[in-house]
C-alpha cells in the first residue's frame, strides 16, 4: 500500500477533468520507488512489478510543470500555486519544478516538501506557470506558458514580449481568458484586488484627511500589506468602524459617500467585503442628491454606500430607447455616460473596479472631472481607488499606475498635474496595478484553487500538429484562453494584429535629446498622454532614467557629438524631436529632421544659420519651432496676443518694455549673487557676454559684447522685490516680429537681483569667463591646482600668495562702470568673489580645458539649489499705449511662478510645459504652419497660452 495519503482537491473541477487515470496506482508506486524513506518498506515482487509497468508507459508517463520565480516587482510575493496545490498535482502523477525564491510567500522547502523539484533550470517543463508577464529574453522556446499576459487589447507594453511568444513558437495560455459559457472568469485574483484596494483606501483617506486639516478614525488603519494576515487586516477595519460608531468623521465630511462602480463583480464584491466591517448603510443612486445635501448629525457616525453597475449610468444616445446589457456591450457607440451627472457630484470617495476597453465610453472624462472640481459648492470627491487601473481608460484622468511604495498620487483638475504623495490641491489616487500581492497568502491560494482543475489536462495536452487537433486535447474552459500556437496568433486573436496596427498608427514617438534641470516639466507633461511614447536620449542615462516613471518613458544613453550615426538613428524612429541640448547643438539636429521629414521643437533662440533652414524646411512640409519656452517663449505669445489685441482696438504702442528673469524665490537668494542655477550654468554665463540693442526714445542704443554687465540698471517690477534690468540680445528685431513699427521704445531686458551684475563684471575681468582652450587647465594634467594660481596666471599677478590685494588693484585702479563705482558696490563684490572661494587655495579645485567651464564646476556646486529650495520666475511686459481719443495708459501683466520644493521647479514648468503643449499641438496637427517658426503665430500662441492658463501659469493684468 502506499503510505502517502492522497490529498483531494476541493475546488471546482472542469468539465474535462478527470483526477484519477487507470495508471494512478503507477504513478504512485514509481514516487515511492524514487524515495529512500519509503522504498524499503515495499517487498522486491512490488518494486519489479511497478517498475515494468511504469516503463511500459510512453516517455511522457510523467509530465512535467514549472512555476517560474516572479521577478516584475520586490512586492511581487504571489504565486499561481501553493504548496498544498503541489502536492495535489505530484499525487496525480505530475513532476513540479520551482525556481527558487527568497520573496515569494511560500518558502523553497514548503515546496520541496510538497514532491517539487527546486532549480533553476526550467527547461525540462511541458508547461510553465507564473502570475505576471515574461520577460522576453528567458521565454524558452516551444514551451507552453500560462501567466497574465496583458496582450488581448494590443496594450503597447507588451507588444515587444508578444512578438517574442511568436517568434520562439510558445502557446500562451492567459488566465484572463479561462472562462465558462457564459463569459465570466474562472481564475482570477479579483476579489483580493477589491479586498486590499478598499483596505489601503482607508489608510489614503486618514492621510489625505489629517493633510487637509481633519483627524479622522481612518488615520489608524495601516496598508493591507502592513498585516500578516487578512483576518489581522479586517480585525484593524473593524476597530476603525467602532471609533467612527463612537466618534464619528467630521460633521463638514459628512455624509460621507462611498461609490462602487462594477455592479456585482469580483472587484467589487471585494472592496465591499471591506467595508461593510465600517458602520454602513447602502443607498440607491436615486437617493443620493437628498442624502448629500442632507445635514443630519447622525451621518457623522455611519458611512453610506451606494453600488452601481452600467445599468445606472449608461443611457441610449436615442432617448427613446432604454438601457439593454446585451446591447451595451455589442454596441457601446449607441451609448453615453451619465455618471458624471447622476453620481459623481455625490460621491466622497468613488471604488472604481470597471472593465474598459477604447469601444466603450468613459466612466469620466478629463473635462467632466475638471467640471466637478469647479462646482457652485465646491468639490466633494476626496479620493478615487481606482482598482481597474485602466492608463487613461474609464477614468482618462488615470495617467499612470502606481506602486505599492509609493501608492498615491493627487491629481489637480485645475491644472491637469499629478504629485506624488497625499500633499496638495486636488483629488488623492490611489491606483497600485498589482494589489492582491499585499495578501499573498490568501490570494494566491484563491487563485491557485481555481487553477489547479485545469492544469493536470493541461500539462498532459497535445503541443503538436493542427491547432484544431491541439486545442480539443485542452479542458473546454481553456480552449478560449490560447492567444498563441505554433508561432501565430490563434483563432480569435488575430484582431490583435488589426488593432495593434490600429494602436501604432495613432502613437506619437517623442524623442527628447538631453535631461537637463527643464526637462521634468517637459517629460512628465508628455507622458500623461498614453499614446506619447517618449524617449530621452542623453549623455547622463542615469539622470533620463530618473524621469522614467510611466510605461510610456525610457532612456537611452547618447553622447550626441561622437555618436552622429545613432543620433540619426533614433530620429528616423521618432515622429518629433525636442532638443534641451546646449544651442550648437540645434542646427545639425535640424537638418537631420528636415532631411527624414521630422517635426523638431527647441527652446532656444533662432541663430542665423538655423534661419538659413528656413526653406528647406518649408520645401520638406516640416514644423521647426524655435524659442518655445520661457525667454523667449511664454514672452514672445503673451506680449504678441497683447499687443495684436491693442492694435484690433484701435489703440497705439508708444513703449514697449518685456523683463523677465528665473531666479531663486527671495528666501533662497542666499548667497552674494542672488542666484542660483535652474538650467545650463555655462549658457548663464555666455548669455552675460553677449551684445545687445535696443530702442529707447527713438533711438538705437548699441551695446558691444562683453560689455553687457556695465549697462545694468535698477528696475522696479513688484515693491517685493529689489530688481536689476540687463538688456536682453537684439531688441530691434522684434520691432518687426511684434509689428511694433509706432513704438517710441523697443527693449527686452533679464532680470536679476540687485548685485548680480557687479559680480560677473569682476569674473568677466578676471578672465574667468574665457571660452579659451587653456594648457594649463588640461583635466590629465593641469599646470595649475587651485583658484589663486589660476587668477595669478590668467591676469599675470607677480604671485598668487595675496591674490585678493592683486584682484581689487586690477578691478579698482583703472576705469571702472559709473553703477559699481561705490565704496558698497566695491565691497560687495569683493565679499562676492571671497565667498565663492577664489582667493582660497584650498578651495577645491577642477581644470577644465578653458576659464568659463572650470569655473562653471565651481558655481554649479556653490550656486545649487538645495533639498526644500525654490526656485521663481518673473515676467512682466510693460506697454503704454495711446487710444484713438488720444488718452494714454500704461498696460502691466505681470506673470509669476514658483516652483514646488517636493516636484517640478518653476522654470523646468515654464520651459517645459511650452514646449510639452506645443508639441501636442504639431503632433495633433492643430499646428500645421511649416518652416522655421517662432512662436508669433495666433494657431501657436492661443492654445498654448489658453492651456497654460488651464495648468496655472497665467498673468495678472495691471492698468494706471
Amino acid at each position: 500500500k502506499a503510505t502517502t495519503q492522497t490529498r483531494r482537491h476541493k475546488g471546482t473541477k472542469s468539465q474535462n477533468h478527470q483526477p484519477q487515470t487507470p495508471f494512478s496506482f503507477f504513478f504512485i508506486m514509481l514516487r515511492l520507488l524514487r524515495s529512500n524513506v519509503t522504498n524499503r518498506f515495499l517487498t522486491p515482487l512490488a518494486q519489479f512489478t511497478a517498475s515494468n509497468a511504469i516503463l511500459r508507459q510512453s516517455a511522457r508517463a510523467f509530465p512535467t510543470l514549472g512555476i517560474r520565480r516572479e521577478d516584475k516587482s520586490r512586492w511581487e510575493r504571489r504565486v499561481p500555486l501553493s504548496p498544498d496545490h503541489v502536492q495535489t498535482l505530484v499525487e496525480q502523477g505530475i513532476d513540479v519544478v520551482v525556481q527558487p525564491s527568497t520573496l515569494r510567500i511560500f518558502d523553497d522547502q514548503a515546496y520541496q516538501n510538497a514532491g517539487a523539484k527546486v532549480k533553476e533550470d526550467l527547461s525540462e517543463a511541458d508547461a510553465i506557470v507564473a502570475v505576471k508577464e515574461v520577460p522576453s529574453e528567458l521565454l524558452l522556446n516551444d514551451k507552453t506558458y500560462l501567466f497574465f499576459s496583458h496582450t488581448i487589447k494590443a496594450q503597447q507594453y507588451n507588444m515587444p514580449m508578444l512578438d517574442t511568444i511568436l517568434q520562439k513558437k510558445v502557446r500562451l495560455i492567459d488566465y484572463e481568458r479561462i472562462v465558462d459559457k457564459n463569459g465570466q472568469r474562472l481564475v482570477r485574483f479579483g476579489q483580493y484586488a477589491g479586498i486590499a484596494g478598499m483596505i489601503d483606501m482607508i489608510r489614503a483617506l486618514g492621510n489625505r484627511l489629517l493633510y487637509l486639516h481633519h483627524s479622522t478614525p481612518f488615520l489608524s488603519m495601516g496598508y493591507a500589506h502592513m498585516y500578516v494576515s487578512l483576518d489581522k487586516a479586517k480585525e484593524a477595519v473593524t476597530a476603525v468602524g467602532e471609533e467612527i460608531a463612537l466618534k464619528g468623521v467630521p460633521q463638514e465630511l459628512s455624509p460621507m459617500i462611498f461609490v462602487f462602480t462594477g455592479g456585482d463583480g469580483n472587484c467589487s464584491q471585494g472592496a465591499r467585503e471591506i467595508f461593510e466591517l465600517l458602520p454602513h448603510k447602502y443607498v440607491t443612486m436615486d437617493e443620493l442628491p437628498a442624502l448629500a445635501n442632507s445635514r443630519d448629525p447622525g451621518h457623522r457616525f455611519r458611512l453610506y454606500g451606494c453600488v452601481v453597475g452600467s445599468e445606472h449610468y449608461m443611457t441610449p444616445i436615442d432617448s427613446s430607447k432604454k438601457y439593454e446589457k446585451l446591447d451595451y456591450y455589442a454596441h457601446p457607440e449607441k451609448y453615453k455616460c451619465v455618471f458624471d451627472e447622476k453620481i459623481a457630484p455625490y460621491a466622497t470617495v468613488i471604488i472604481n473596479n470597471t472593465y474598459w476597453d477604447k469601444r466603450f465610453p468613459r466612466l469620466l472624462t478629463t473635462q467632466q472631472v475638471k467640471k466637478l472640481w469647479k462646482r457652485p459648492r465646491g468639490p466633494r470627491l476626496i479620493g478615487v481607488a481606482d482598482i481597474s487601473c485602466d492608463i487613461n481608460g474609464s477614468i482618462e484622468v488615470l495617467g499612470k499606475t502606481t506602486n505599492i511604495d509609493e501608492p498615491l498620487f493627487v491629481y489637480d483638475p485645475a491644472t491637469g498635474r499629478t504629485k506624488d504623495g497625499i500633499e496638495g490641491p486636488g483629488i488623492v489616487f490611489l491606483a497600485v496595478d498589482n494589489l492582491p500581492t499585499e495578501l499573498p497568502r490568501e490570494a494566491s491560494k484563491h487563485f491557485g484553487d481555481m487553477l489547479l482543475p485545469y492544469l493536470p489536462d493541461i500539462v498532459r495536452s497535445s503541443t503538436k500538429g493542427p491547432f484544431d487537433q491541439m486545442i480539443n486535447t485542452l479542458p473546454a474552459e481553456v480552449r478560449k484562453a490560447v492567444i498563441t500556437y505554433d508561432g501565430k496568433l490563434s483563432p480569435g486573436y488575430e484582431y490583435i494584429n488589426d488593432l495593434r496596427h490600429e494602436n501604432e498608427k495613432k502613437l506619437h514617438r517623442i524623442l527628447i535629446l538631453g535631461s537637463g534641470l527643464v526637462a521634468p516639466g517637459l517629460v512628465n507633461t508628455l507622458s500623461q498622454e498614453s499614446n506619447n511614447i517618449i524617449t530621452i536620449a542623453s549623455f547622463d542615462v542615469n539622470e533620463a532614467k530618473k524621469m522614467c516613471t510611466t510605461r510610456n518613458i525610457s532612456a537611452v544613453a547618447l553622447d550626441a557629438l561622437k555618436e552622429p550615426e545613432r543620433l540619426r538613428d533614433l530620429i528616423e524612429l521618432s515622429d518629433l524631436v525636442i532638443s534641451i541640448l546646449p544651442q550648437a547643438f540645434h542646427t545639425p539636429v535640424a537638418e537631420q529632421c528636415i532631411k527624414l521629414k521630422k517635426h523638431m521643437l527647441t527652446a532656444s533662440y533662432i541663430s542665423p544659420a538655423m534661419r538659413q533652414l528656413d526653406s528647406a524646411a518649408k520645401e520638406a512640409g516640416v514644423t521647426i519651432l524655435n524659442e518655445i519656452g520661457l525667454d523667449p517663449g511664454i514672452d514672445h505669445m503673451s506680449a504678441v496676443k497683447t499687443i495684436n489685441e491693442i492694435h484690433e482696438q484701435g489703440g497705439k504702442i508708444l513703449h514697449f518694455k518685456s523683463v523677465c528673469g528665473g531666479l531663486p524665490a527671495p528666501e533662497h537668494s542666499d548667497n552674494p549673487l542672488h542666484y542660483k542655477f535652474s538650467w545650463n550654468p555655462r549658457g548663464v554665463l555666455q548669455a552675460c557676454k553677449n551684445p545687445a540693442k535696443f530702442l529707447l526714445n527713438g533711438s538705437v542704443v548699441d551695446i558691444a559684447p562683453d560689455t553687457l554687465m556695465q549697462f545694468s540698471q535698477p528696475e522696479y517690477v513688484h515693491p517685493c522685490f529689489a530688481m536689476e534690468v540687463l538688456p536682453n540680445r537684439d531688441s530691434l528685431s522684434y520691432i518687426d516680429h511684434y509689428n511694433l513699427q509706432e513704438s517710441q521704445t523697443v527693449f527686452r531686458g533679464t532680470l536679476r537681483y540687485t548685485g548680480f551684475s557687479g559680480i560677473v563684471w569682476a569674473l568677466q575681468s578676471l578672465t574667468l569667463l574665457s571660452t579659451d582652450t587653456e594648457s594649463i587647465l588640461n583635466p590629465t594634467s593641469p599646470s595649475v591646482h587651485s583658484w589663486p594660481d589660476l587668477l595669478a596666471h590668467l591676469n599675470k599677478f607677480p604671485d598668487s600668495t595675496n591674490v585678493k590685494q592683486h584682484v581689487e588693484d586690477l578691478l579698482f585702479k583703472n576705469t571702472v562702470p559709473s553703477s559699481f563705482d561705490t565704496p558698497q558696490f566695491r565691497s560687495r563684490i569683493l565679499r562676492g568673489l571671497e565667498w565663492l572661494g577664489l582667493f582660497d587655495a584650498t578651495k577645491e579645485f577642477e581644470a577644465q580645458r578653458t576659464p568659463i567651464d572650470t569655473l562653471c564646476g565651481l558655481l554649479k556646486e556653490a550656486l545649487a539649489y538645495k533639498k526644500h529650495e525654490r526656485d521663481m520666475v518673473l515676467l512682466q511686459h510693460t506697454f503704454e499705449v495711446e487710444w484713438r481719443d488720444l488718452r494714454r495708459e500704461t498696460l502691466r501683466s505681470t506673470l509669476i511662478s514658483f516652483g514646488d520644493p517636493e516636484g517640478e521647479s518653476a522654470m523646468s514648468k515654464t520651459v517645459g510645459f511650452p514646449l510639452a503643449l506645443a508639441a501636442q499641438l504639431i503632433l495633433n496637427k492643430t499646428i500645421k504652419t511649416p518652416g522655421v517658426l517662432a512662436p508669433i503665430l495666433p494657431e501657436i500662441y492661443n492654445p498654448v497660452l489658453s492651456q497654460l492658463r488651464d495648468m496655472g501659469i497665467s498673468f495678472v493684468e495691471f492698468t494706471e
